[in-house]
């Protein structure tokens, strides 16, 4: 039996263009599902296209900003008129503002919160409501972070917004899984993507990484698409309302 086989599936994947958005529309596209990429970047869509359809499966592009919330209803409907409603949505767009709280802007915070909340809120009903009408179930995945249990100086926004994440996964879970529809998140640990590369040549925060994961390296994005093709999948039928940790073991010690 094959648990991680989505033949037949539709998959809308925000942030597909890098880091785990990418990785985890490559990894639904090898399961079997035909794929919606959405990103603000045209050029850097069709890119990342290219390579998902060496796969075999059909993918569509969608140039989007998610941080115009009262633009998604309207063009998730045209979406649906275009391509159909899918069956799965992976909620991994997602932005950061580093810094001191007393230096912040509230616009820095409100485009935080835009992206990484209310974006995912906004379009997860959509979806939801659509599959709800057509008496089809479904899956929601949404990218949280260690920041959904845990905090460092200087991320007040992102801490925020990725806690909200992990209640918000809950909140959908309970009211729609008498619908089949199953909400659940993947908190990675430090991961090696665009978002991370500061950090990651800063040479005392790479070492501090690596020598406080146990595992004793960044992760790779994915080691983060691994477990949301899983969680799109029929192996998954049984869980919902989680935030599962794939973290190298970060958050076991101290």
């Amino acid at each position: 039996m094959n648990g991680t086989d989505l033949t037949g599936s539709l998959a809308l994947v925000t942030g597909g263009t890098r880091g785990i958005g990418f990785a985890s529309a490559r990894a639904l596209a090898v399961a079997g599902a035909d794929i919606i990429l959405v990103g603000r970047d045209a050029r850097e869509l069709d890119h990342a296209a290219a390579q998902v359809r060496e796969t075999g499966r059909t993918v569509h592009v969608e140039a989007f900003d998610l941080a115009q919330s009262t633009e998604i209803a309207a063009w998730f409907e045209g979406l649906r008129t275009r391509v159909g409603t899918p069956d799965i949505l992976v909620n991994s767009a997602g932005v950061n503002r580093r810094g001191k709280a007393t230096d912040l802007t509230l616009e820095e915070w409100d485009n935080v919160m835009a992206v990484n909340v209310t974006a995912i809120w906004e379009l997860s009903r959509h979806v939801a409501k659509a599959l709800i009408d057509a008496g089809r179930p479904g899956r929601v995945i949404n990218i949280a972070s260690l920041m959904t249990a845990a905090s460092r100086p200087g991320t007040s926004p992102y801490t925020a917004s990725k806690g909200a994440v992990g209640q918000l996964t809950k909140a959908l879970a309970i009211e729609w899984a008498p619908h089949g529809i199953l909400v659940n998140a993947i908190a990675p640990g430090y991961i090696a993507t665009d978002l991370n590369k500061a950090l990651i040549a800063d040479p005392a925060f790479d070492a501090w990484v690596k020598g406080r994961c146990p595992i004793g390296r960044w992760g790779e994005a994915d080691d983060i698409a691994a477990p949301v093709a899983f969680l799109a999948s029929k192996g998954a039928s049984f869980i919902t309302g989680q935030t599962i940790y794939v973290d190298g073991g970060w958050l076991a010690t101290f």
